[in-house]
């Protein structure tokens, strides 16, 4: 079965309905890469219209386990280990994406960097900037 975003948004809707409630889906997947969505909600912003950045590290780091899925599969019990935000300007009143390249796949970790724009905008006016780990489970 080729991984879609559809598949990888059924399975976040009936395993984790709070991510899709809180406005998180996939949009795009390739081998090793992944693009993730947060739609703007605006009773969910801070003063300003400014999307919250705790909505955005969310961004990053959903980006991140939907691009690790293409390279080992589905896997819920892939976490988080760690992961780095840089906050480069403030997202005002839109819709986010976040581009996530695999870096790296191990036994134990894998690991990605995420860049984060404003949907519609160039993707090369970042947001954000975000690199980081998942532990993924034994297989062993």
């Amino acid at each position: 079965m080729d991984l879609t975003p559809a598949i990888v948004n059924q399975f976040i809707a009936e395993s984790f309905p709070l991510t899709v409630d809180s406005g998180y889906s996939c949009i795009e997947l390739e081998p090793g890469t992944a693009v993730a969505r947060l739609a703007f909600d605006p009773d969910n912003v801070r003063p300003g219209g400014i999307v919250p950045g705790p909505a955005v590290f969310g961004l990053a780091d959903i980006s991140l386990w939907f691009a690790i899925f293409t390279e080992i599969g589905i896997e819920p019990m892939a976490v988080t280990s760690d992961l780095t935000i840089h906050f480069l300007r403030p997202a005002i009143g839109s819709a986010l994406l976040a581009r996530c390249a695999v870096t790296k796949v191990g036994k134990r970790l894998a690991h990605g960097e995420i860049r984060i724009w404003e949907e519609g905008g160039d993707p090369d006016r970042l947001i954000a900037f975000a690199s980081g780990a998942y532990v993924l489970p034994d297989s062993g």
